[in-house]
């Protein structure tokens, strides 16, 4: 039995048990790897509250090491910045020294590491530790939010690969690039507040913003059915957690081909009014442009 194991019975989660199953899933010294994650699904919190900040450092520990100091380790560092009157999440300004990830504890932990790089896009801004943080962070604030310039287009360009800790496709905003790749229709401009160089608050445009209802938000969305059919995703369980591993250019392209295969796959199946707007026009883009199937 290996050692790590043995610890894990005698005393529960530890690091050596974490990165043994990084490992285990496919993760390796080098690789770009960007995070979902879940901190309360790895173990009970009866358990996790043994540790400094409930196991969350132990969790990064363990994914710094499973990359090693050639790799690096990113994750999402959503922020409910949104103006108010836009509908999106709102209430702070953002500021990306200050500003917390709205997005899990563990995001907040890898922005407190040395050498973090996060990029200043007002409401979808990623940190990264590693060296190709700054590059990979690099002028996310002048591009679309999940565009081809963005730090997800570059996942998907790098050769990256996207891991789910505890978590699944509910939270993969990889998605949000196909949908922004393609064009989508409902993928449009909104504005953002910003502190500026002098402490005033700015309102600031965000390129291509992510609104709206989305299905795969929901668990048992049907993209979700989609990515596990296309058997593009590696999984093991650590402790509670449930981690999933699959390249980013894998799940861009099985996205893309199930967007043309029914445009609006994506999107809510309720009777909502942003809906009710956005799938006629949809659907009609992606037809003119990719064909597929008649609507």
């Amino acid at each position: 039995m290996p050692k790590s194991a043995t610890a894990s019975k005698e005393t529960g989660i530890c690091q050596a048990m974490i990165e043994e199953g990084l490992a285990e899933v496919g993760i390796k010294h080098g690789d770009l790897v960007f995070l979902h994650s879940s901190l309360k699904e790895l173990a009970p919190a009866r358990e996790l509250v043994k540790f400094p900040n409930a196991g969350g450092d132990m969790v990064v520990d363990a994914l710094l090491a499973a990359v090693g100091k050639t790799g690096t380790l990113a994750v999402p560092t959503l922020t409910a910045t949104y103006a108010p009157d836009t509908g999106g999440p709102a209430g702070k300004i953002f500021d990306p020294k200050e500003t917390p990830s709205r997005v899990g504890s563990i995001t907040n932990l890898v922005m407190a590491r040395p050498g973090a790089v996060r990029s200043h896009h007002p409401s979808h801004s990623v940190t990264a530790v590693g060296p190709l943080a700054a590059r990979y962070t690099a002028g996310h604030e002048l591009t679309t939010t999940c565009g081809w310039d963005s730090p997800y287009g570059r996942t998907i360009q790098w050769d990256g690969y996207i891991c789910y800790f505890g978590t699944t496709t509910t939270t993969n905003t990889h998605i949000h690039a196909v949908e922004d790749w393609m064009k989508l229709p409902y993928m449009e401009d909104t504005w953002c507040l910003v502190k500026g160089l002098d402490g005033e608050t700015l309102r600031v445009k965000a390129l291509g913003a992510p609104f709206g209802p989305r299905d795969f938000y929901k668990k048992d969305s049907m993209i979700h059915a989609v990515l596990e059919k296309a058997g593009i995703w590696k999984q093991v369980r650590i402790g509670r957690a449930t981690v999933s591993l699959m390249k980013a250019r894998d799940c861009f392209d099985v996205v893309f081909r199930a967007i043309i295969r029914q445009p609006d796959i994506l999107m809510s199946k309720q009777d909502d009014p942003w809906t009710a707007k956005y799938r006629r026009p949809t659907i009609d883009h992606v037809r003119a442009r990719w064909g597929g199937p008649a609507a």
